[in-house]
């Protein structure tokens, strides 16, 4: 496939920035200041790169005003270079997720402008809409909704009854609607809780490569509109994330607990059950959340790395400071 080319006027106005340069260059491809050659674009947000950027081969580069004086070739001034960068990906991507590779395509739904890949299996009283893209091996269970534009990367899981929002992302493997850790301790044993509810994601959702997102016990596990989960996290039954919330790989978050909206949340945190985190706010990764958090603001927990012998001193410590 022969890639488009953008002239350096056309990418100036698509991100509403300032040109110094040559708008007739022709744009093929969006690189790091490292890579870049001369027909490709790169970009700086952070002042760690300046001696890359000064040293760059790229024909252009998108930049804020801060770093205009350490640049050798043409730029685009942007007030916000990360979004900028965003946005030019969206450009230059080809429109990755506008169709299914035609060797995997299925005949059904096409005349619908709704693609489905080989070896999809589909429930019944299932809900697609227009512009719907799903990728081989994925499974749609009864009662599900997928609104308009949405894609389904290959081995996709939904169970039944689960609602997808418009132009929701969901990466391979990931699992929607399964049983959450229910179970009533018996004498002996434990009796399974069946799970009665369901999942709901609204608009703007992107779900990471092999996450589980678990179904209510009863009522909904609900994920807010323009909610971002990297790969391999991990939702319990019956949470509520709030709006454009973002949370790192490998966090798990335990059930009937409620995120706020515009919450920022690293890597490999553990959040426990049936606690509230408040809107706006952050955890470092690695922490450790064990009650509600109540108001905005950055939080971290874990501790520092030491060699193990340190490491015991240091707990006791610690425990003679809390025993005291």
């Amino acid at each position: 496939m022969i890639k488009k080319t953008f002239k350096l006027s056309e990418i100036s106005n698509l991100l509403k920035g300032k040109l110094s340069g040559d708008g007739s260059k022709e744009i093929l491809s969006l690189k790091t200041l490292q890579e870049a050659d001369s027909d490709s674009i790169s970009f700086i947000y952070n002042k760690k790169f300046i001696k890359d950027l000064e040293k760059t081969s790229a024909s252009a580069v998108i930049i804020t005003e801060e770093f205009s004086k350490f640049c050798r070739t043409d730029y685009i001034v942007v007030s916000n270079g990360h979004e900028a960068y965003a946005k030019l990906t969206k450009l230059l991507s080809g429109n990755l997720r506008n169709n299914l590779p035609e060797e995997s395509k299925s005949t059904s739904y096409d005349d619908q402008d709704i693609q489905i890949g080989k070896n999809v299996f589909i429930g019944e009283n299932v809900r697609i809409d227009n512009g719907v893209r799903i990728n081989s091996g994925c499974f749609i269970g009864n009662n599900v909704e997928i609104k308009a534009d949405s894609y389904l990367h290959p081995n996709v899981c939904i169970y039944h009854d689960t609602k997808i929002g418009k132009k929701n992302i969901i990466h391979a493997n990931s699992v929607l609607g399964s049983d959450g850790l229910g179970f009533a301790k018996t004498k002996d044993s434990w009796e399974k809780i069946e799970h009665l509810g369901n999942v709901e994601l609204k608009d703007n959702v992107e779900i990471g490569a092999s996450c589980t997102i678990d179904r209510g016990s009863l009522g909904t596990t609900f994920i807010g509109e323009g909610v971002k989960l990297d790969n391999q996290v991990h939702i319990a039954h019956n949470c509520n994330i709030g709006k454009d919330t973002i949370i790192g790989a490998k966090t798990a978050i335990a059930g009937s607990t409620v995120i706020g909206e515009n919450c920022l949340i690293g890597g490999g945190c553990g959040i426990v059950d049936n606690i509230k985190i408040e809107s706006k706010v952050r955890i470092n990764p690695m922490t450790y959340v064990t009650k509600s958090i109540k108001k905005p603001g950055t939080y971290s927990g874990g501790s520092i790395v030491l060699e193990h012998s340190k490491w015991l001193k240091h707990i006791t410590i610690q425990k003679k400071r809390f025993d005291d």
